[in-house]
């Protein structure tokens, strides 16, 4: 049996073949051509010794026809819709963070990654970012989401920004600018402002124009929803602005003071859903 050493070809980001995943336990006959096994292990645990590192810490995905916006760019820490090339051509694949699996290393050991599986560094970079974002994350009162969710604006802002797919990285939430105040009763508002965070990597123009119509929605939303225009007053939350803002211009102290919010939106609650953290 071979054995592991700190020359061993796996990488973050690569791949077991199917005959590999398969004689691990890893995927069965039905996920044959459809399943993806995926070392998310970093690669500096990969070149440790097994006394060292025992396990490669790998994520089974499947393959989708297409990416829905709501869960790329790591925007949902439970789920993650990636682009990969397989073959020459492009590739989708749903992860989910509960479908983690940690294989012996030994199992690995004289085994190579699939050679037809790409994965770009802008894309590595996702994955880490959605790794991280399970052990990283904000969190919003729980008062507030119950007013976001009891006007449904959660359901209306993942409704506007899904199409936005590859263009939009994050929602931003600045909630009474940082403030941890408690708030009762409807008059007694949150303020908000909210920044959407589009990418400039492949179509700037076409995301800076998809942000701003979304932005605008989302400002008409909060208005109809919240603005009582014969009291010329807001009632649970005020939306101050809505702006977005491209992946070059957001600083790091906007990064600090700003949190993320995703469609599932968060809160204390145990059922809640968890939000991503900013590209390093």
């Amino acid at each position: 049996m071979a054995e592991w050493d700190r020359q061993t070809p796996w990488r973050q980001g690569h791949t077991l073949t199917s005959e590999t995943a398969s004689r691990l336990g890893l995927v069965g006959a039905d996920d044959s051509g459809t399943a993806v096994v995926l070392v998310v292990s970093h690669d500096c645990d990969l070149t440790q010794t097994c006394e060292i590192e025992p396990f490669v810490e790998v994520v089974i995905g499947r393959h989708v026809a297409a990416a829905d916006g709501n869960f790329t760019h790591a925007k949902n820490p439970r789920r993650l819709h990636l682009v990969a090339e397989q073959g020459g051509a492009p590739l989708y694949l749903n992860l989910f963070a509960r479908d983690k699996r940690l294989v012996p290393k030994e199992g690995l050991a004289g085994e190579r990654p699939d050679q037809g599986f790409v994965l770009a560094p802008r894309d590595r970079s996702v994955l880490q970012r959605w790794l991280a974002a399970r052990y990283r994350r904000a969190a919003f009162a729980d008062e507030f989401d119950r007013r976001l969710h009891d006007r449904e604006l959660h359901k209306r802002i993942a409704k506007i920004v899904e199409p936005l797919g590859q263009h939009l990285i994050a929602i931003f939430f600045d909630v009474d600018e940082g403030k941890d105040l408690e708030r009762k009763g409807a008059t007694d508002v949150y303020t908000l402002n909210i920044d959407l965070l589009y990418s400039t990597e492949r179509d700037p123009e076409v995301a800076r124009a998809a942000a701003e119509n979304a932005a605008k929605e989302i400002a008409a939303a909060f208005r109809k929803s919240c603005y009582v225009a014969k009291e010329d007053s807001w009632q649970d939350i005020e939306l101050k602005g809505c702006e977005p803002i491209s992946d070059i211009a957001l600083t790091y102290a906007d990064s600090v003071l700003l949190k993320k919010w995703n469609a599932d939106y968060l809160s204390f609650r145990s059922d809640a859903a968890e939000q991503p953290v900013l590209p390093e």
